[in-house]
């Protein structure tokens, strides 16, 4: 049997409802999740330095809060680097958790293990207000290269990084790595000032006394 054509419009009109429903409630929840990401890298990303010098990155967190435009007022990073070739000289906060208020500051810690190749940044933004919203440097790192380190590219990467909105729920965090090649120096010292090396004394004297012989 047929169903009449007002019941077939009575089963139709539900399902628009359902799938109305269905994608207001998931559409936000996407929109929100693209949005509540916080964003960490290094500036400049591909760097050189030489064996003895010193190179200095700064670390960039990025993030437009979450989809209701509440910030993030507290934020974490750890930096890895290979302890053979680096230690670090510096480490100086940056003012993005300030972003977007004058009377905001940032308190920090820093805390540096050479010996695991680690450097720990914690940062709190006080007072919290709405949180900082920005794309802006959190840290600046200087790492000193060994004298003895060869020719190398070494990966400075961020590990168990973290970002806190001011309603105390955590963001998604991606973290982007950084590249930097290391040149190996010459070994061996200078020569000192006015100083000849025997072999180069023993050569000259040879010479003065081959032409000594064929004068005579």
């Amino acid at each position: 049997m047929t169903e009449s054509t007002p019941a077939r419009r009575s089963i139709v009109l539900v399902a628009l409802c359902i799938c109305t429903l269905t994608v207001g409630a998931v559409v936000p929840m996407t929109v929100g999740a693209g949005d509540n990401a916080t964003i960490f890298y290094f500036e400049p990303s591909e760097t050189e330095a030489d064996a003895g010098e010193t190179v200095t990155l700064e670390l960039i967190a990025s993030t437009h809060g979450d989809y209701v435009g509440d910030g993030i007022d507290r934020l974490s990073a750890t930096v890895a680097y290979d302890p053979d070739v680096f230690s670090v000289a510096d480490v100086e906060h940056g003012p993005m958790l300030a972003a977007g208020d004058s009377d905001a500051e940032v308190d920090g810690a820093v805390e540096i293990d050479d010996e695991a190749g680690t450097v720990t940044i914690d940062q709190e933004r006080t007072p919290s207000g709405d949180g900082a919203r920005a794309t802006e440097t959190a840290a600046t790192i200087t790492l000193e290269v060994a004298e003895d380190a060869p020719s190398t590219n070494e990966t400075l990467e961020i590990t168990d990084a973290s970002a806190v909105l001011i309603s105390d729920y955590p963001q998604a965090v991606v973290d982007r790595e950084a590249t930097i090649t290391v040149t190996e120096t010459s070994g061996g010292d200078d020569p000192v000032p006015g100083f000849v090396a025997p072999s180069a004394l023993i050569a000259v004297g040879a010479v003065l006394v081959f032409a000594v012989r064929r004068l005579d």
